[in-house]
């Protein structure tokens, strides 16, 4: 099975279990996977260890309870990383826990978008730009932003697969094109 495919696995599982269409707990998960994602699943010892079939199971499911108690792990989310150790998917928690995020996304309304703006866009610009994408999306949005200075001027906006071009670059780009045709 690839690793992608286990992630989104574990974490439908885990979205299902928890209340798929459940913002607030679903947001709370998330954020406890993603903890154990930026601890456990990003040290190599430990993944060598969890995911090792010569370390002895009492000894990783040891493991895994002392580190759940020390990071104040919900008892969904303690069953859930022991499962993993169990299952020897350790090392497959990035990738659930961004698949949980893109749940936990969709259940609360939010689509992501990404922004890329020639020069470092202030506060109130991101803000306009967020606004506009809301009321054009119907949806929140969360909003990543970028910097390429190839644009010359202006934004270009990713919604989903809907890309809002209106950089400088592809302007010019088409008064070429219109210039070239006269």
């Amino acid at each position: 099975m690839k690793p992608d495919a286990a992630a989104g696995r574990y974490a439908r599982a885990l979205a299902e279990i928890a209340g798929e269409n459940d913002a607030q707990a679903l947001e709370a998960l998330s954020a406890e996977i993603a903890l154990l994602a930026a601890t456990a699943g990003s040290d190599a010892a430990l993944l060598r260890f969890f995911d090792s079939p010569s370390a002895h199971a009492a000894d990783k499911t040891a493991a895994a309870v002392s580190l759940a108690k020390k990071a104040g792990l919900s008892d969904l989310a303690a069953r859930f990383f022991n499962v993993l150790v169990e299952n020897r998917r350790v090392g497959a928690l990035r990738g659930i826990a961004a698949a949980l995020a893109e749940r936990r996304d969709r259940a609360a309304n939010i689509v992501p978008a990404e922004a890329t703006f020639a020069t470092e866009p202030g506060p109130a610009e991101e803000k306009a730009l967020q606004q506009a994408l809301e009321k054009m999306t119907g949806s929140h949005v969360r909003l990543s932003v970028k910097v390429d200075p190839d644009l010359l001027g202006g934004a270009v906006a990713r919604v989903g697969s809907r890309i809002y071009d209106g950089s400088l670059r592809t302007r010019l780009q088409s008064l070429h094109r219109r210039l070239a045709r006269a």
